[in-house]
């Protein structure tokens, strides 16, 4: 966070007392560089929702469909690295679900052209929810010859989650000031963090002679936009503060694809998206990267 904001914020602490009489409301606006903390912290969080390809694009006879559902795991942080408040000082609370999840529909188009509708559930773990994420993606076959594949995929996420990140309610319950509340939390918050994304992705996969198994990589370049809406009572403030950035993502996926019968298929993949982050107090670039796991099943209807 940027001095401006960070004054602001210090000067409310000093006025807050029992006299004050009116609640003042922050609404401060930040355009964070992808590398700050704050756009890092943004970015990470955005990674986990990135509308990869699950399966290898496949010339699919029109009309045919699939359907199929994937669990892929978000890295636990360390204390350290989720103190990315005010510029890399104050610390949020990013360790919520372990997992991002979604259903997928797959639908085969003319031109071996196949268009997918994904969704995340609007579960709720640890204070956190999904809310109205949904994806769509445009998959083309461009080469699929003795056993070899290569596929093509353009893909979008709109949607948001929420959450208590600015202040958790662990911090909410101590005593506003404490050395456990030193910014005054006063209650849970209800942060949101918009996750819009488009990307491509193109992904080459060989099916094994004689095997069930069909192992792929993919290189994925993403456009991200994230966008977060403080929602906190602090002290007698409420802190209803904007934060913006903007940045590209190159991911690398490796995995396979388990053909257990003709209709049902089992995936398994290693995501990995480098990121950067400068860190007081020397503002360094470091490396603190995204990777994931995901697990999935689908099932291909057979068709005539």
């Amino acid at each position: 966070m940027t001095a401006r904001r960070m004054i602001a914020v210090a000067c409310v602490l000093m006025l807050s007392a029992p006299a004050v009489l009116a609640q003042e409301v922050l609404r401060d606006y930040e355009r964070e560089t992808f590398d700050s903390p704050e756009g890092w912290a943004m970015a990470h969080t955005l990674s986990s929702s990135l509308n990869l390809g699950a399966l290898p694009p496949e010339a699919l006879a029109p009309w045919r469909w699939s359907v199929s559902a994937e669990m892929g795991s978000i890295p636990h942080l360390t204390r350290e690295e989720q103190r990315v408040g005010f510029g890399g000082y104050k610390l949020e609370d990013m360790n919520k679900s372990p997992v991002f999840g979604r259903g997928r529909v797959l639908l085969g188009l003319p031109g071996d052209v196949s268009i997918e509708a994904s969704w995340t559930p609007p579960v709720q773990v640890d204070g956190a929810r999904p809310e109205g994420i949904y994806g769509l993606a445009l998959e083309k076959s461009l080469f699929d010859e003795g056993g070899w594949q290569l596929g093509l995929r353009l893909f979008a996420v709109r949607g948001e989650a929420s959450g208590d990140t600015t202040c958790s309610r662990s911090v909410a319950s101590a005593a506003p000031g404490s050395a456990a509340n030193p910014f005054g939390c006063r209650e849970p918050s209800n942060d949101r963090l918009q996750l819009d994304h488009e990307g491509v992705e193109l992904m080459a996969s060989h099916r094994i002679p004689t095997t069930r198994w069909q192992p792929f990589i993919a290189m994925a370049k993403t456009h991200a936009n994230p966008y977060v809406r403080v929602n906190a009572r602090v002290f007698d403030s409420l802190d209803r503060s904007e934060l913006e950035t903007n940045g590209s993502l190159a991911t690398l996926s490796v995995g396979t694809v388990y053909h257990a019968t003709p209709d049902w298929r089992v995936t398994a993949a290693f995501s990995y998206t480098p990121l950067d982050v400068r860190r007081p107090p020397l503002r360094q670039s470091r490396d603190a990267n995204f990777w994931s796991v995901r697990l999935g099943l689908a099932w291909m209807n057979p068709g005539r």
